[in-house]
């Protein structure tokens, strides 16, 4: 009787068994395709887009690319996308932050798409453009030795534009003319003459916008966001794998002491599962351990010693010749590790890195392989086809923890230095006292702000006409907690990366606009950045306080930092529009510095120039800075805008400028930055 209730027993616990492990083996495969499913997709939608940029840089260069291909593409890469979004994994509430990411993914996607719309109209416009005057210039029938002369001219401008358009590079249509002059009285000449410059003059207005295009097309990040959401997915996915693990060996353990046939569905669902753990602890691309399985393997030696290899430029690669060549070459630099560095385990870390982990050997051994290793691949030929390919790699070594971040640190350090290959990380390297005294420095920063010890020191702009103060430019600085006053490059550079910098410009707005209520006799202005004017938040926070003080910020004016590069004058010109009819006025500070750029007096309506302090303070040892001084006197004040020269550290650089018509300076001879502005506005020059 007993043997029978055992028997049932065990017949009824096999049978629930059985049904729960089939039921358990249908899930799985149910999201094991689903898994697939999505990381095929994520694979097709990332080759789209790495195709697309290639084409759209292919395009760039050939002047005779046709653009169907783009168009194409561009429709398999929202069909791929469409894929994506349509898989079922995303059904699964688990995979609801993925599911916004790709969403999130879809604007950056439509943005990139309006970008190069615009690249396309760009290049449609330059590429005519071009395709006009190649035309004009070979079917030109004009003979005379002067006209020659001419379509010479016209050869040699032509070539510059090609150049422009194959290098990407404005640098070929600096310091040149391109328009043709002639005195000939001949008709067919005056006419070509005539097309001939419509064209060019098009051509060298149009190239900057269309080089920026083209940078906005290739500077897109939906690249890396797939690449993002693909591994945000895989680390939601392995800890739904860990789940799939638990609940087997407990099926598995009541399958030994059930029926027979329980151990073939599961020794099945084993065999699939290690393949999906291989997934995820393989790099798929060169079937490598990936960084997951490295940090694991880290934490179970105990004198680890880590060796990181980088390949120098791999980007580049990528970039030239297309992602397929820069696969092949990973694939080739995976196999030459395992050959020289044999009976290691290799891991491939992401991207263009590679490691492997040495135990109990010292550190003279580890240099000497890493030397060794450096000198095979940078002589080593790697073949694609007809392609022969000469790289470098950059490597470093680390055994002191954390293993891995201070390995990185050294990383980056290496590659900013670039006469040298191999470096060995310590402690005397003081990577990480820089990180925290950048952090130090945040703190500070935020405990000024909490403070209201964040304060404007004011430097006065003499006329050096009347030999009088006239206006202040507000300059911040940090009160710190002993009453040390911080000058700002030892705290502004850091502040930009952190959300501080914005709320230190509005401390410096409200309190310029209290300082011009208690001097009405003088004018201010205050430095705004690229950052600032992009930061709607705090551009109307600036108008705001405008509105609220429209007696005073009439003379409050506004300097935009030359130096910051002026990627949207658009916006930038909204902002000035709205800026004058408050009476205010705009300034462009550090004028003749390495970015500067003329153009922008016909984008913006600028008001006043500040001539750089690198010229100004030179012009009395140096006859070319003296030069360039006059030039930009001479360009502004044909175009009714005045200067200020800064740097003035003395009475003779005064005086040559007071000869030659400057009309406003500033600097250390006339005053430091002082706490508040001067109640007597005499000065001696």
């Amino acid at each position: 009787m007993r043997l029978n209730r055992s028997i049932l027993l065990v017949l009824l616990v096999g049978i629930v068994s059985s049904i729960a492990i089939i039921y358990f083996y249908l899930i799985q495969r149910e999201f094991t395709k689903n898994h697939r499913e999505f990381l095929t997709s994520t694979s097709k939608l990332k080759h789209s887009q790495s195709r697309l940029d290639y084409l759209i840089l292919e395009n760039s260069v050939y002047a005779y690319q046709n653009q169907d291909k783009i168009k194409n593409r561009i429709k398999k890469l929202l069909n791929e996308y469409k894929n994506l979004k349509e898989s079922t994994i995303l059904k699964d509430k688990t995979y609801t932050q993925i599911d916004e990411k790709i969403i999130a993914l879809k604007e950056k996607i439509d943005s990139n798409l309006e970008n190069i719309e615009d690249y396309l109209m760009f290049n449609a416009g330059i590429k005519n453009s071009l395709l006009f005057l190649t035309r004009h210039v070979e079917n030109s029938e004009l003979s005379k030795i002067d006209d020659n002369n001419i379509v010479i001219k016209a050869n040699y401008i032509l070539k510059h534009f090609y150049d422009t358009k194959r290098i990407q590079d404005l640098d070929y249509l600096e310091n040149e003319s391109f328009l043709l002059i002639s005195d000939s009285k001949d008709k067919k000449v005056q006419e070509f003459v005539r097309k001939f410059n419509i064209h060019s003059k098009f051509l060298a207005k149009g190239f900057k916008k269309y080089i920026n295009s083209v940078n906005s097309v290739l500077d897109n990040n939906v690249y890396n966001s797939i690449v993002s959401i693909t591994t945000d997915f895989s680390k939601i996915a392995l800890k739904d794998f860990k789940a799939l693990d638990i609940f087997a060996f407990i099926l598995f353990s009541i399958f030994i002491l059930s029926l027979s046939f329980i151990i073939f569905l599961l020794y099945s669902y084993i065999q699939k599962n290690q393949a999906l753990k291989h997934s995820l602890t393989y790099d798929q691309l060169t079937n490598l351990y990936n960084r997951k399985s490295l940090e694991y393997k880290l934490t179970h030696i105990s004198k680890p010693t880590l060796l990181l290899i980088n390949i120098d430029g791999f980007k580049n690669i990528n970039d030239i010749y297309g992602n397929e060549v820069g696969d092949s070459l990973l694939i080739k630099i995976a196999q030459m590790l395992k050959k020289e560095l044999t009976n290691l385990n290799i891991f491939r870390l992401g991207g263009d890195e590679f490691g492997t982990i040495f135990e109990d050997i010292t550190e003279n051994e580890v240099l000497k392989i890493a030397n060794k290793l450096e000198k095979t691949i940078s002589k080593h030929n790697f073949i694609f086809d007809n392609l022969k390919l000469n790289i470098s790699v950059s490597i470093v070594t680390n055994n002191i923890f954390p293993i891995l971040e201070n390995a990185d640190l050294t990383l980056k350090l290496l590659k900013h230095n670039p006469n040298k290959r191999v470096m060995k990380y310590t402690d005397n390297l003081n990577l990480k006292k820089s990180v925290q005294e950048n952090m130090q420095i945040v703190e500070m920063i935020k405990s000024a702000i909490a403070d209201d010890r964040v304060i404007p020191y004011f430097q006065p702009i003499i006329n050096l006409q009347t030999s009088k103060i006239e206006k202040y430019e507000a300059l911040v600085r940090i009160r710190l907690e002993d009453g040390t006053i911080l000058s700002p490059f030892k705290f502004l550079e850091i502040s930009k990366k952190s959300s501080d910098y914005h709320e230190i410009t509005k401390i410096m707005i409200n309190k310029i606009i209290q300082t011009a209520k208690e001097f009405p006799e003088y004018r201010f202005s205050l430095n705004i950045s690229m950052l600032d004017i992009l930061n709607e938040q705090l551009i109307t926070m600036l108008f705001d306080c405008f509105e609220k003080n429209r007696d005073t910020v009439s003379r409050v004016d506004i300097e935009l930092l030359e130096s910051e590069f002026l990627e949207d004058t658009k916006k930038v010109q909204e902002f000035i529009e709205k800026l004058h009819s408050y009476g205010s006025k705009i300034l462009i500070d550090d004028f003749g510095s390495g970015y500067s750029n003329f153009s922008y007096f016909s984008n913006l309506e600028i008001d006043i120039v500040k001539i750089d302090g690198s010229i100004v303070s030179e012009i009395i040892n140096d006859h070319t800075k003296l030069h360039i001084l006059k030039t930009i006197h001479q360009f502004t004040n044909g175009m009714n805008k005045t200067n200020i020269a800064e740097y003035v550290e003395n009475r003779e650089i005064a005086l040559i400028l007071k000869e030659i018509g400057i009309k406003y300076a500033q600097g250390y001879y006339f005053s430091q930055p002082l706490p508040r502005p001067l109640n007597d506005s005499k000065v001696i020059i």
